[in-house]
């Protein structure tokens, strides 16, 4: 009763995935990550603090499944710099980049959902805590805004 149909819905498939294809080719907007590194009670840069990108894919009908992937590591330089990650910017509002920062006798700081923008390259400062042997005395350094050049978020002084 319906076969008559096939060939057109087959065909409008097919062009829909031809379609899906070229659009994919064209190049990805890209963005970049840049991070620095210090110490949180002298203000001195670390060197050599281990840094991880990842890809957080978010799926399921009540979101409750992930998958991530590691996109980039890095290490920081004697100024504490790591060099500019380049990244795609997310399309897909389940996608998030995530961001861990280690270095030996530090607590590590993560960094979630991390925004990257269309030729725009997003800052941290972030600083680490040191170990202590009392546990109520550990702390962490949460990061709210980041610093994007050019849109400060600082009042201005007149």
């Amino acid at each position: 009763m319906y076969d008559r149909y096939m060939p057109y819905l087959l065909k409008n498939k097919t062009m829909g995935l031809m379609s899906s294809r070229l659009n994919s080719i064209e190049s990805p907007q890209v963005g970049y990550l840049k991070l620095n590194v210090f110490r949180y009670d002298l203000r001195t840069p670390i060197a050599g603090a281990f840094v991880r990108v990842s890809k957080l894919t978010i799926s399921g009908y009540y979101r409750e499944t992930g998958r991530g992937i590691f996109i980039a590591n890095s290490l920081s330089d004697e100024n504490g710099s790591v060099p500019i990650i380049e990244l795609p910017v997310l399309t897909n509002q389940n996608e998030m980049y995530n961001v861990t920062i280690n270095y030996s006798d530090f607590c590590p700081a993560i960094i979630f959902n991390v925004p990257i923008y269309s030729g725009i390259t997003t800052a941290y400062d972030v600083y680490l805590h040191h170990y202590t042997m009392d546990d109520s005395d550990m702390h962490y350094h949460f990061i709210l805004q980041p610093r994007i050049p050019g849109h400060d978020t600082e009042p201005e002084i007149f």
